[in-house]
Order: C-alpha cells, then structure tokens, then sequence
C-alpha cells in the first residue's frame, strides 16, 4: 500500500468514529426485591394493551460479561428516534431486568443501552419458570408527533439457561461458530471486522465487489450454532406475521448509526421463500443422556448476502450486525420421544412453543462472551 493510501485509510477509520455509538448503562431496578414504584409502573403502562409493536425497537440479546470478578447477565437493547423506553425481562414468577431509558444526547439516528444482573441472581429466578418475556414501552416521533408503542417478545428460556450456565472461556455459548462475517486479517487477529467499500487493502477483510455493482452493503454469511431442544422449524417474516407471534423473525441484519435496520430476507418480497434454502436444521444427542440438541447452519454465498438498499452503502466505524433466530420447538422433545411417553400427535403439537434468540456483534460487546464484533464499514 502507498503512502496516501495508507494516510486515507487510517484518516477514514478515524473520521468514522465520531458514528460509534455506545451503550449506555442504566440501572436495573430488578436487580433488588421489586420496589412499589416499579410494580406501579408497570401496572401503568401494561394497562395499555391496544399499543402497537415499535419497529425500530430491537431487543440486542444476552450477553455475559465480567464486573469486578463476578459474570453478569447483561441485556442490550436499541433504538431510533427514541423519547424514552420502560423495559421488562421477566419469567411467570419474577423480574430479571427493568427499567427507564432516557437518551443523553442524540447519537445519529441510534441509541443502544443496556442493565445487568449478577448471574447467581439470573439463574435463581430463573428456575421457576418455563417461559420468558420481554416487554418495551416506548415513546417516540413519528412524523413530527409524539407516538406511543408497546412491544412483547417471547425470548428462548432454554438458550439463556445454557448461557447462564456457560463456565468454558475457551468456547463460545451454544457452540457459536461464525465463518462470515468474521476477522479474516489473521496478521491483527484483533476481532475487528473490517469492510472497505472501494477498495481491496490488506487491512480489510471484506470489500465491496466493485464499482460496477450496486451501491450497497454485499457480504458472505455462514455458520452454525447448537441450541438444546428440538426444534421442528425455523419461523421466518411470513410465519411471524401470519401467526401473529411475538418473536423476532429468523434474519440477518446491518443497522448503521444514521438509519434504520435493513435485513437480508426483509428486503426481499418474501423472506422465507429466498431464507430458507440457505438453512439446514440437524439433530444430535448430548452424550450420555437422552436430551436432543438441534444444530441451525446457514451458508448464503455472497452473490445472495446483498443488503439491498443505498443507505447501507455508507461509512461507519460500528455498523450493528444483527442475527436473529426464531422457531418452534417443543419441550417434549422430538415426535419420536414424545409417542414413546404416551403422548398422541394432537397432544404433541398442543405443546409446541415458538421463541427466539438474538445476537448482535456491537463494540462493547467484544469482551463479552460470543466475542461478536461489530463492522467497521470505511473507505477507501
């Protein structure tokens, strides 16, 4: 690389840095026994039931990371435009997370934040539950006007357990294996993704196919993850919304610090119909027991990984990248397992449940426990 293009490249990584956004940390006001204001609070607010789902409020996923020598359960969430936003992570019986959010300043058009809870806490309340709920009360401007939305989430129980329950420094939870996107640059090894947009330096690991492509965000993604459980089927944009279900739907998303969300099978006419062919759902047993675990692998070669929008053509020191995985799965295990307990094939599909998981690969977030980064999208 010459001179100049070193100096534009390094000029350009620090530019872009005035668009990292970070997480601010609020307090979670679950942490402790529930105290009256917040059972008022949320009396308040859930009393609004006719409120629609926000949509440019994301629920991040779980993360682990280290405060003073002792794991915590942390919580991300983000947001555009926001006002404010009251959240509860909740099981039938008790509050892992809640609180209020407030923006500081305006950061572009984004704002992520984030509560914690000691793991010893998570798991104990955790226990007694077979379900788990996340809720969002929001409040933002749409079209100049104050607008207000409720959003309810039902989050994998059995995936946070395992996560909770994660003790190996040397693995990733769920046996997370990202082939694409990930730090290809071997020489820096520094877990930055690194996306250059016209240009194919040794600094990148990923680069826009060229000017004779369209402008936007064009990328390979593969890899796999193991979850506990069987899990009959994925539920893509079309099954969401024909079942009406409160689950984030199976996707892959980039959300850079001035725009909103733009996800790969959403920006198609019909997510589940170009998704699907890209994923494979497997099942293996958990050695010495009778406990299934179902593995999800996606490949999508990067002819097919084109986010399909201008805006995410566009320089950003953290462009959020966003997974999603929504399905239905049920705790009796697999068809097989369940007839062999008694149960018919009515009874059995009475029990199926559907959920997701979300990952996001965000700065802060490198030191937790998916090491998941975010891209730094830059010039030249």
């Amino acid at each position: 690389m010459t001179f100049l293009s070193r100096f534009f490249f390094f000029t350009a990584l620090s530019y872009s840095q005035i668009s990292l956004a970070s997480t601010q940390l609020v307090d979670n006001a679950c942490s402790t026994a529930l105290s009256e204001q917040h059972v008022l609070q949320s009396a308040h607010f859930t009393s609004q039931a006719d409120l629609k789902a926000d949509p440019s409020v994301r629920f991040l996923g779980f993360d682990i990371i280290d405060k003073q020598g002792e794991p915590h359960l942390r919580a991300r969430f983000a947001a555009s435009q926001l006002g404010f936003a009251y959240f509860d992570v909740y099981t039938e019986h008790s509050y892992l997370h809640c609180g209020f959010f407030a923006p500081e300043r305006q950061q572009g058009n984004r704002q992520a934040w984030a509560a914690d809870l000691p793991v010893r806490e998570a798991l104990a309340r955790l226990q007694d539950s077979n379900t788990l709920g996340i809720w969002i009360y929001s409040e933002r401007e749409v079209d100049g006007k104050s607008q207000n939305f409720s959003t309810e989430l039902a989050y994998s129980r059995t995936a946070l357990l395992k996560l909770l329950q994660h003790h190996d420094a040397t693995r990733l939870p769920y046996a997370l294996k990202m082939q694409h996107p990930s730090d290809l640059n071997q020489a820096s090894a520094d877990n930055d993704i690194v996306y250059c947009l016209n240009s194919r330096f040794g600094e990148c690991d990923y680069s826009h196919p060229g000017y004779h492509e369209p402008v936007h965000l064009i990328l390979p993604i593969k890899g796999e993850i193991v979850l506990d459980g069987y899990i009959s089927r994925l539920l893509f944009k079309e099954d969401v919304e024909q079942g009406e279900l409160s689950v984030a739907a199976t996707d892959f998303g980039v959300w850079n610090w001035n725009n909103p969300v733009y996800e790969l099978g959403a920006l198609r006419g019909n997510a589940k119909a170009f998704l699907t062919p890209f994923f494979t759902l497997s099942y293996q047993s958990v050695p010495g027991s009778e406990q299934i675990q179902t593995k999800i692998a996606w490949d999508i070669p990067s002819q097919y990984g084109a986010f399909l929008n201008r805006n995410t053509y566009a320089r950003d020191y953290e462009t959020y990248w966003l997974m999603s995985f929504a399905f239905e799965h049920n705790p009796l295990g697999s068809p097989e397992q369940a007839k062999q307990l008694g149960f018919t094939e009515e009874a059995y599909q009475r029990h199926a449940q559907a959920s997701f998981i979300a990952l996001t690969g965000l700065d802060e977030a490198k030191q937790g426990a998916f090491k998941l980064a975010p891209l730094k999208v830059t010039f030249p």
